[in-house]
């Protein structure tokens, strides 16, 4: 339910200034797709119910894949649920599930195994995207592999510890290792500072190029933000189960 509504409120979001989402034929055009990663340790601060382990064991210490959005620059619009005869089924997924675990995960409360967030990520998006179902979250994990924003960030001293950094450094620091610039969207975080929270980044047709984008939502972000750490010690559970982490 809460993925349902996260993904409600980012269309709302993302058209605010625009028409409704285009519902089209599964081969209707898009331009471009978001590629959106949130940094769990703003989740885990503001959302209402904190954060909990998901029922596979612990993700990664790192940016997950929130979203890998089909969108239309020229109607400004998210192009979503195109008529498909191709239902998402998780036993597609097979040979990714560990990957999309830990770095396409859910840690909401309380705890989800993931397959509704990645189900209507596949039937909102997917299914506009041309790709097999296997080929679309692989490529979203790719993606944010190549992306290695964390990474990106540590190369120039922005480190998630309480610090303030500037937007506009953050958005510097992604640039120097991908070459184009990302959007920025912060939430409310604690000492009444806004939080790093989401990187937007937008991704060619191919599903493997990053470009600049050719138009991006209202996004909202202060001069100054505060990058908050994540631990998995953060997420509330009961009981863990171990899984293998990917290579």
């Amino acid at each position: 339910m809460e993925q349902r509504k996260f993904l409600l409120c980012l269309i709302l979001g993302l058209l605010a200034t625009s028409g409704p989402a285009k519902t089209v034929n599964a081969d209707s055009p898009f331009d471009f797709y978001y590629l959106i990663l949130m940094w769990p340790g703003a989740y885990c601060t503001d959302s209402e119910y904190g954060c909990c382990v998901p029922k596979y064991g612990y993700p990664s210490e790192d940016f997950f894949v929130k979203s890998f959005m089909t969108f239309d620059s020229s109607e400004n619009t998210a192009v979503v649920r195109c008529n498909s005869d191709n239902p998402f089924d998780i036993n597609k997924l097979d040979s990714i599930e560990n990957n999309l675990n830990h770095y396409w995960s859910n840690i909401k409360c309380p705890r989800t195994d993931g397959v509704n967030s990645w189900k209507s990520e596949w039937n909102s998006y997917g299914v506009c995207s041309g790709l097999k179902e296997l080929d679309y979250f692989k490529a979203g994990l790719q993606l944010r592999k190549n992306a290695d924003v964390l990474s990106a960030l540590a190369e120039q001293g922005i480190k998630p510890d309480y610090q303030l950094y500037n937007t506009a450094f953050i958005k510097w620091a992604v640039n120097q290792k991908l070459g184009v610039t990302p959007g920025v969207q912060c939430r409310d975080g604690p000492f009444g500072k806004k939080q790093l929270y989401e990187i937007y980044l937008c991704v060619d047709k191919d599903a493997k190029s990053f470009i600049d984008c050719p138009v991006l939502p209202n996004l909202s972000c202060p001069a100054e933000v505060l990058f908050h750490p994540f631990h998995t010690w953060m997420l509330n559970t009961t009981s863990a189960a171990n899984i293998v982490m990917p290579h």
